[in-house]
């Protein structure tokens, strides 16, 4: 099989595994560090380098820095929606009604108690219609939308729950478990991802493994240690908690190749 894998760095798990257990399959690889749209141009189902960096990140990596959609017999894509991130800066400053915090928010509200502070409710449905609508206009959306075979979108890592040993590290996600709001945030992320994608033509989205996540939306500190970087070999940093390593990137390639082995 010719496999295209695009993407960020997020790549860089799947590339790994793939290297590990490579199973006859020819990867072709498309991706940079922070890939946005200005770093690719897209004409059909081709798709060539537009920015300095992504040539050179190409070049580093011997790949070629033009491709044809229809050469290949799939496309994965890593990355290129909304994460877990965006989804929570999203919330941020709302009570969801549907979360734990949103339903104590309102009872709160239904109190005879002195008006407390409380922050302006966000109906769940226009939650996840929101962040539906960001996943509809992703990079990862307009690339599957031109490819001629099929398409499996893989996200972002939800982080490490060794977030939780840091002090002050993403303070964001420290609130969201205190609220008790972290399984909602990643179902109704995980719904968005899919209703945003898979109405486009052969898209398929492959979520996270249920099982490699820890408190709702975080990822076991076992599958992001030791995460590899993209295009130098070398290991990310010991205090990230954004990258998934070869552990997790073997339990998506495993997956996404089970999906592209479904009959038609």
């Amino acid at each position: 099989m010719k496999l295209c894998l695009i993407g960020d760095s997020h790549a860089a798990m799947l590339i790994a595994a793939h290297r590990l257990d490579p199973a006859g399959e020819n990867l072709t690889v498309f991706a940079k560090p922070g890939l946005v749209a200005g770093d690719i141009a897209l004409d059909g189902p081709r798709l060539r380098a537009a920015s300095v960096d992504m040539h050179a990140r190409l070049a580093e990596m011997g790949m070629p820095d033009t491709l044809n959609l229809a050469d290949f017999d799939a496309v994965a894509i890593a990355g290129l929606v909304p994460s877990a991130f965006a989804a929570a800066r999203l919330q941020q400053g709302h009570s969801v009604t549907g979360w734990p915090s949103g339903a104590h928010s309102i009872a709160k509200a239904l109190t005879d108690a002195p008006a407390a502070k409380t922050r302006p409710l966000l109906s769940r449905a226009a939650y996840v219609a929101s962040l539906t609508g960001l996943c509809q206009t992703s990079l990862a959306a307009r690339i599957a939308s031109i490819a001629p075979c099929p398409v499996v979108v893989i996200a972002q890592p939800f982080p490490s729950d060794a977030l939780l040993d840091k002090d002050g590290t993403y303070p964001i996600f420290r609130r969201l478990l205190r609220h008790g709001d972290g399984s909602a945030l990643a179902a109704d992320l995980i719904t968005a991802h899919r209703a945003g994608l898979t109405p486009l033509s052969g898209t398929t989205y492959l979520p996270q493994p249920a099982d490699t996540l820890s408190h709702g939306c975080l990822t076991q500190a076992g599958f992001m240690r030791g995460g590899p970087r993209l295009s130098n070999g070398t290991r990310q940093d010991s205090n990230d908690v954004l990258h998934g390593n070869a552990a997790l990137g073997a339990r998506l390639l495993s997956d996404l190749r089970a999906i592209l082995a479904r009959p038609g």
